[in-house]
């Protein structure tokens, strides 16, 4: 069921995804409904919770030699973030030492394990806020948008995810393949979950750290983001989406593979779901993945 109301934008003039008419996309188990922004109050029905005006924010953003960009993310980070959690994947640039000048309240701990789910895993478990978010330290992602996401967790809501397709979003990093391979992705996601999300692998997100056992992440690589979302909707959490621009990657080269990264999308997308036949296929692909991975490494001497 769709309903529609008039609400204030939640995009600030200086935001980057500013929209005249940008759009909420809200999930809530199997039902989904669009919210428009306009002009007036925000009225959104079956809000279960009173705003916490007193929650803590806690901020992760996984770092592996991003010395040239984590200089403008944290000069923009909004001031309703109380704690900076930098995980470190054994950088050998002066990522912490630029870090530490333009930040020196930042925390810094080193990551355990390798992949961008191990380093957010380490940092979840170091937060100490009431809410924690996630998001990238390439110059991708707009600080200034955190406050949107901090909105709807003090409104009612469990879960919020950025999205690049939805009316005030988009993407000017995105490649044609990678594009294609959202698509299929979310087309199979919302197939099997009865969902109406419209980005799936996107790693802007926010969330209440009272959550984080019943997420239960595992995941080592890019593909946390997918099973973040996969627990939340399995765990009945209210998702919002909220627009968000991806901007390209200020300096460097982002360590994301497109096709091995995207089968181990879908393997979690499928493991997720309770079918004997989405089981049987995330079998089948990790029995593939595992045996490209055996067939590459003599190759790679």
């Amino acid at each position: 069921m769709t309903d529609v109301r008039q609400q204030n934008g939640f995009v600030d003039e200086d935001s980057p995804a500013r929209s005249a008419n940008a759009a909420v996309q809200v999930q809530v188990g199997k039902a989904a409904r669009i919210v428009d922004q306009g002009i007036g109050n925000l009225r959104l029905k079956r809000s279960r919770t009173v705003p916490e005006a007193t929650s803590t924010v806690s901020l992760i953003i996984p770092v592996r030699n991003e010395a040239r960009n984590i200089a403008w993310v944290l000069e923009q980070i909004a001031d309703e973030v109380d704690e900076i959690i930098l995980v470190d994947g054994n950088s050998t640039d002066a990522t912490l030492i630029t870090a530490s000048h333009y930040r020196p309240d930042i925390k810094v701990i080193p990551q355990e394990g390798t992949g961008k789910g191990s380093a957010l895993r380490t940092g979840f478990l170091a937060a100490t806020g009431d809410i924690i978010v996630m998001m990238d330290a390439d110059g991708s992602m707009a600080p200034q948008e955190i406050r949107h996401y901090l909105h709807f967790l003090t409104n009612g809501y469990d879960f919020v995810k950025g999205s690049r397709f939805i009316v005030g979003g988009g993407s000017l990093d995105i490649t044609p393949i990678r594009r294609l391979g959202n698509r299929f992705l979310l087309r199979v996601f919302n197939t099997l979950y009865d969902a109406e999300l419209t980005d799936l692998c996107y790693g802007f997100c926010a969330f209440h750290r009272r959550y984080l056992d019943l997420l239960s992440l595992s995941a080592p690589g890019f593909e946390i983001e997918a099973e973040m979302v996969v627990h939340a909707m399995q765990g009945g959490l209210r998702i919002a989406e909220v627009p968000s621009l991806e901007m390209p990657r200020r300096s460097g080269k982002s360590n994301l593979h497109a096709i091995r990264d995207g089968v181990r999308v879908l393997r979690t997308v499928l493991r997720g779901h309770d079918s004997g036949l989405s089981g049987y296929l995330a079998q089948a692909l990790s029995r593939g993945s595992d045996a490209q991975l055996v067939q590459a490494r003599p190759a790679a001497r």
